[in-house]
């Protein structure tokens, strides 16, 4: 029996609201030569049932049980079962276009390509949908250059620029070929060790990589909900983040990146830190509460360090306003900056909303 073109591996936990949306999707697809890897990562609600019983009703479906380990082993475990030529990684609670395998696979052979990255929106359930990436047309990488100048712009862009990022840097809404990953052993880390594992996986895929392509297609339909994994409140989400914060910067020093790779790996992280800061500052936790975590994070020594050698100044002026008060342990006024930054945030996607229905 032949291969199928594409293995489609889905961790499933806690998600049994959404998950029948996101199997219509897959099992409707155009491109009927596929199969999908579903990994029960021992999810507490009607998951596992339903995981069984799609496998009942369509012998492409593949099942795995296995205990908690978190979404990056579970696609490990789903990569062991996989025999695809390509593989995709869709998360349960959002959904693919009907069209969406058969035009990533149709990209992939027409270029010969390693990966192939396509557009995406996100939506919510208010009913609001908004494009992420805004790709106009078909992008290709296949020199070395090429494709290092995409990795870097997957952590972030330069510090002067007004956005954090233009290139997707998660593995879902992409099309990666199979060989790859056991010509060099590439599996996903946990992201509860490495909170941005998505990320790390795709660079330590692209640097195998001889040609990778974007796509401008809006392909991956992801669902903004705010009690996810990366939306939740954490008081140690700074803490890991620094953490994952001094691997990539060891990773850029090894493979060469220069003083290129560390600002944009301390631009990452001062976003990634603004955003944990936001998202707790928004919580529903006591008010004193937030202001002393505030206080702990603030007085963390390596913002001073940081300060001392990256251009913060050269950074959108909103950006680097709250990373000049927390550097300067101004953790009061820091605590109303991120909230109105927050408030004014919210009333702009109200707006945006309102405008579009």
């Amino acid at each position: 029996m032949n291969s199928p073109k594409v293995s489609i591996i889905v961790p499933v936990y806690n998600i049994e609201k959404y998950f029948s949306h996101c199997m219509d999707s897959l099992l409707n697809q155009s491109l009927q030569d596929i199969e999908i890897v579903l990994v029960d990562d021992g999810s507490p609600d009607r998951c596992p049932a339903m995981c069984d019983e799609f496998a009942m009703q369509d012998p492409r479906v593949k099942v795995v049980h296995k205990e908690n380990e978190g979404a990056g082993f579970a696609r490990n475990s789903g990569l062991a079962l996989a025999v695809g030529e390509y593989v995709a990684f869709v998360d349960p609670d959002d959904y693919m276009a009907l069209n969406a395998f058969e035009r990533l696979y149709t990209a992939a052979m027409a270029t010969n390509a390693d990966v192939v990255y396509s557009s995406s929106y996100l939506f919510n359930n208010q009913g609001y949908t908004w494009r992420e990436t805004n790709i106009n047309k078909e992008l290709r990488y296949d020199t070395r250059e090429e494709i290092r100048r995409r990795m870097l712009d997957m952590i972030a862009k330069p510090p002067k620029s007004g956005n954090n990022w233009d290139v997707q840097n998660s593995v879902w809404s992409a099309l990666y070929r199979h060989s790859l990953f056991k010509k060099f052993n590439l599996l996903f880390p946990s992201e509860r060790v490495l909170i941005t594992d998505d990320l790390w996986f795709n660079l330590n895929y692209l640097l195998h990589c001889t040609c990778v392509i974007s796509i401008p297609d809006p392909l991956y339909y992801f669902r903004f909900n705010p009690l996810s994994l990366t939306n939740i409140v954490r008081s140690d989400k700074i803490t890991k983040s620094h953490y994952f914060y001094q691997h990539l910067l060891a990773f850029l020093k090894a493979n060469d990146f220069g003083a290129e790779g560390y600002l944009r790996a301390t631009r990452l992280f001062i976003e990634i830190s603004r955003v944990a800061i936001s998202q707790f500052v928004q919580s529903s936790l006591p008010r004193k509460e937030k202001i002393q975590w505030l206080k702990l994070t603030a007085n963390q020594p390596f913002w001073g360090e940081i300060a001392a050698s990256f251009p913060y100044r050269q950074l959108p002026l909103k950006y680097a306003l709250h990373f000049y008060l927390l550097y300067k342990r101004s953790y009061r006024l820091l605590y109303y900056y991120a909230k109105l930054f927050c408030t004014l945030k919210q009333l702009l996607m109200q707006c945006k909303m309102f405008i579009n229905k």
